[in-house]
Order: C-alpha cells, then structure tokens, then sequence
C-alpha cells in the first residue's frame, strides 16, 4: 500500500503580509502611472510672451566671455519649457542667438528697430502678460547684487505683475535654493518695451553680472532652473488670481 507524500511549507505569517503589502503598492505604482496619462490636463487658457533681451549682434553686457544674450536666451527657454504645460500659447521673440530689427519696418538705428520688433511681437499676438528677461550690471559699485523687477508706471496690472513675481523669487529662490535674507526690488521704469505695448509686462534683471557671487549663480544651471520655476509659479498665480475664466480643461489623449 502507498502512502500519500506531503510537501509542507512552514512560513512566517508577519513576513507573508508584508510581501502581500508590497505586492499591492507596486500594483498601485503601475497602474498609477497608466491612470495619470488619461486624466485630462488642466491649462490655463492664456497667451504669454517671453522675450529674451539683446542677442546676435548686440551681445547686452559681459564679463570676459559671458554674455548677456546667452544668459538670458537660456533662462528664457527654461521658462518656456516649464509653462508650456501649464500655459495654452507660449511665444518666444527670439529662440536662437539672433537680434530683431529686420524684423521691424520702422526707420531708425538698429537698436530701435530691435526693440520696435519686441513690441510688435507682444501686440501682434495680444499677450495676457509678457516678461523680458536681462542680465544686469554696475561696475561703478560691483556689491550691488540680486534681481530686480521693473513695471510701468501707469500700469497697475504690470505693478500687480512684478509684485507676484518678487514674492515667488523670494520665497523660492531666495529663502529655500540660497537660504538668503535677500529680497528681489521692485521698481518703476519707463523702458521702451514697457511702455509702449499694449499688454502687461515687466523686465526682470536676473542678477548682476559684475558682482562676483552673483556671476556664480549666472553660470549655475541649478540657479537657471530654479529662477525660471520661481518666475512661472509667479505667472501662474498672477493668471490664476486676475481671471478664473482663463482656466481650460484639455484631454490628454
């Protein structure tokens, strides 16, 4: 007569539900991943132009072989990168080392011109808002650091800009990337690009390029990346409080 041959498995119940537990959060990570890319998105149905200061010819201020334009096309294109997600139509005036004036029908030095085509670009598109993006620089006192903001003065929206602007550098730039005390200026100015458009804007000094420490977060791409986020979160919260309306929902897929 044959007798029935057992395998038995001891195993140690604490043990066996924790593999059950981690069994059931990878399944959630998995499917989470595939649930999000058919949530629709949410944007925010606005128009908002980046303009990058100088470029091509005109190089904007330097300190030995960095420039300006160069700084100022990179943060650019970060900003952009990181609203087109958030943001329906993102233009750029410029996305390579180029300056403007040939694109300006307006009979003038080639300074005016290029800044006659800046205009053009934010009017013709109808820009809810536009920020203008340089580097700046003092050399007559090279302690002078930090950004700067500045608006015009007969704007209250373009005041209203800068104002949620500097509070997003401060708190995210300033208090938690540098754990500084520094706080962004705000200022009014009668720049050509300020006040001859029609929509809201203001020109954003990034930093200075004659100030030693300043000159290091200028070269920093961690700096770049955070001061670009800093600026975006500013757009969104002043797009978001100005009109509920322009929010839209879009589907993904």
């Amino acid at each position: 007569m044959l007798k029935n041959n057992f395998i038995v498995v001891k195993f140690n119940k604490k043990y066996f539900f924790i593999f059950l537990i981690l069994i059931f959060l990878s399944t959630i990570f998995v499917f989470r991943d595939y649930i999000d890319a058919f949530k629709p998105k949410v944007f925010l149905y606005s128009t908002v132009v980046i303009d990058p200061g100088h470029g091509g010819i005109d190089p904007g201020t330097s300190y030995n072989k960095l420039l300006e334009k160069d700084i100022n096309l990179d943060v650019s294109l970060r900003i952009k990168k990181v609203l087109e997600n958030k943001i329906t139509n993102v233009i750029m005036t410029r996305e390579g080392d180029v300056s403007l004036e040939n694109k300006s029908t307006l009979n003038s030095s080639r300074y005016k011109k290029d800044l006659h085509a800046r205009k053009n670009i934010i009017d013709k598109n109808k820009a809810d808002l536009f920020i203008s993006i340089h580097t700046n620089s003092n050399p007559d006192y090279i302690a002078d650091r930090g950004v700067m903001i500045f608006y015009y003065k007969n704007s209250s929206k373009s005041k209203y800009l800068a104002k949620k602007l500097a509070k997003s550098i401060d708190e995210n730039v300033y208090k938690k990337f540098l754990k500084s005390n520094i706080k962004t200026r705000v200022l009014p100015q009668n720049f050509y690009v300020l006040r001859e458009t029609t929509s809201p804007g203001v020109l954003i000094e990034i930093g200075f390029i004659t100030n030693s420490y300043d000159r290091k977060l200028l070269k920093s791409k961690e700096y770049k990346k955070q001061i670009a986020m800093a600026i975006r979160n500013g757009i969104l919260d002043y797009i978001n409080e100005l009109d509920d309306s322009k929010i839209q929902i879009v589907d993904s897929y």
